[in-house]
């Protein structure tokens, strides 16, 4: 990337694939994305690239300065209507590819790692209902656009399989309410609400087994083997500490992170990982609130998220419990804070 370095954040990646419709959506508009592109060091060559990578940060950005321009804050949803099916190389292909509506979920679930690098992905199913949700790190801070536009594939995809039961589907964003609220429940689902700590997408039981027209068992499977393969795995060379606050930064919208689930991550045992926070003199909530403490001084100091919004980015049930972790790190309220910072 020759005019903006590469920085840390640019380790968060996206398939290439995912920004192959831009260009003609924001053509749609009178806008040429290329000056963008170079601006943001994005080469628009490799956006057909099924199996590249490009940094995430980057192609939100790319996406939100399309509907600054625009004036649309629906540009992210819209763009869905130009993507050509399997753009987003393995993913897209497992996905429309399912055999059923239960395979579709769980493959989102497994796989949203691959469609956003080290985001945060939970497949669950439990008496209401399956469930998928998915988040992205707290210092992705634009990224609108980017949740309409993903959520939209992955319901347009759904809807291939399911017709007019789509909107049985109950559909949570985080992005804050729209303008345009009557696209939302046209493209995604009626059932759609906005504001939510992580999004989520639930699938109720009477519809698990729904077969898809397009389904192709063999092929789905070598599509989630390929997947995997392609998948990013953690970096080697980190101490213990520093890979247990990646994995806390990659859930940190989560209302609570358990033991069980940190140990599953490093493939040890809760006793073993209890041994190993105990050689560093740590916990696990001593790390994610020092996590928690950080973006809060980056979120605060560097952008103009409202306190709300990066009290519901941070796992936090409300925003004085978040006032409160403030006044405990700064001696400050938010406001206080941010004022102080400039």
């Amino acid at each position: 990337m020759p005019n903006q370095p590469e920085t840390e954040i640019d380790r968060y990646s996206a398939p290439s694939g995912l920004a192959s419709a831009i260009g003609e959506s924001a053509a749609r508009y009178g806008i040429d994305i290329l000056p963008i592109c170079k601006a943001l060091d994005l080469d628009p060559s490799t956006f057909s690239d099924l199996t590249g990578r490009i940094s995430l940060d980057r192609l939100c950005r790319l996406l939100e300065t399309c509907a600054l321009i625009a004036n649309d804050d629906t540009f992210g949803l819209k763009t869905i209507e130009f993507y050509k099916p399997g753009s987003s190389g393995p993913y897209g292909y497992g996905l429309m590819t399912a055999p059923t509506a239960l395979d579709f979920f769980r493959f989102v679930g497994d796989h949203q790692h691959y469609a956003s690098d080290k985001s945060y992905a939970k497949f669950s199913v439990d008496r209401q209902g399956a469930e998928v949700s998915f988040s992205y790190s707290p210092l992705i801070v634009k990224r609108d656009q980017y949740v309409d536009m993903v959520v939209g594939l992955i319901m347009q995809r759904l809807r291939a399989i399911l017709g007019a039961d789509i909107d049985a589907i109950e559909v949570g964003l985080e992005r804050p309410k729209p303008r345009n609220i009557a696209l939302y429940r046209e493209k995604i689902s009626r059932k759609v609400s906005f504001g939510r700590r992580v999004n989520s997408l639930r699938l109720p039981p009477e519809l698990y087994f729904v077969n898809n027209p397009q389904g192709d068992d063999r092929l789905f499977r070598l599509m989630d083997l390929q997947c995997r393969s392609l998948r990013s795995e953690r970096t080697d060379g980190k101490n213990f500490s520093e890979e247990l606050k990646e994995f806390i930064l990659t859930r940190v919208s989560e209302s609570a992170i358990s033991l069980n689930e940190a140990a599953d991550y490093f493939h040890v045992s809760e006793r073993t990982l209890q041994r190993r926070l105990a050689e560093t003199g740590t916990s696990l909530n001593d790390l994610r609130d020092a996590v928690r403490r950080s973006l809060a001084e980056k979120l605060l100091s560097e952008t103009e998220l409202s306190a709300a919004e990066i009290a519901l980015r941070l796992g936090y049930s409300a925003p004085s419990a978040f006032t409160r972790s403030t006044i405990r790190w700064f001696g400050k309220t938010p406001r206080d804070y941010r004022k102080s910072a400039i």
